[in-house]
């Protein structure tokens, strides 16, 4: 996909960001543990899982350690982001061929086949998109029935207090 505008300087912040992204990531960090405790209380048992907007993989990490049968995937807008997540698999990943599958797309237009993913993962990526509304409605095309959506985005209120602050 060619972005336009607005989506080229974005991609390109987010791929000269793959490199120190783990340093900075605490919010994501924390908000992707929030999110692994609550697929606790959901029953599952998903055969593909994709981590979309992966940055550099611990959603996918956590998606393969809950799911080791399920083949993985890892989407992400910034190839550098892609990169990182495969320095990130470990030896073990790598001897049993359980790196993820690493496919560069933009959440708006995924090259997958309807009804292909078990279960689509996204933590606090769907807020960069100007309107959310067509990532959602091809997430739910790509979404086998019976799949599941979980996400964490940042909403109004989200840092309000260091705003606040910051005034």
């Amino acid at each position: 996909l060619r972005p336009s505008g607005s989506d080229a300087g974005l991609r390109a912040r987010f791929a000269a960001a793959a490199a120190s992204y783990d340093e900075a990531a605490v919010l994501a960090r924390h908000t992707g543990a929030r999110m692994a405790e609550r697929l606790d209380y959901v029953k599952v048992a998903p055969g593909r899982v994709a981590d979309i907007g992966c940055a550099t993989g611990d959603g996918i990490r956590e998606l393969q350690r809950r799911y080791p049968a399920a083949l993985p995937l890892a989407i992400d807008y910034a190839p550098p982001m892609l990169l990182a997540t495969r320095a990130r698999a470990t030896l073990k990943d790598r001897i049993t061929r359980r790196v993820p599958r690493l496919l560069a797309a933009d959440v708006r237009a995924v090259p997958l086949a309807a009804g292909s993913l078990d279960l689509a993962w996204s933590n606090l990526m769907l807020h960069w998109l100007d309107d959310p509304l067509p990532a959602f409605r091809e997430l739910h095309r790509v979404l086998a029935v019976g799949g599941l959506f979980m996400f964490a985005m940042l909403g109004p209120d989200t840092l309000k207090e260091l705003r606040a602050a910051a005034a």
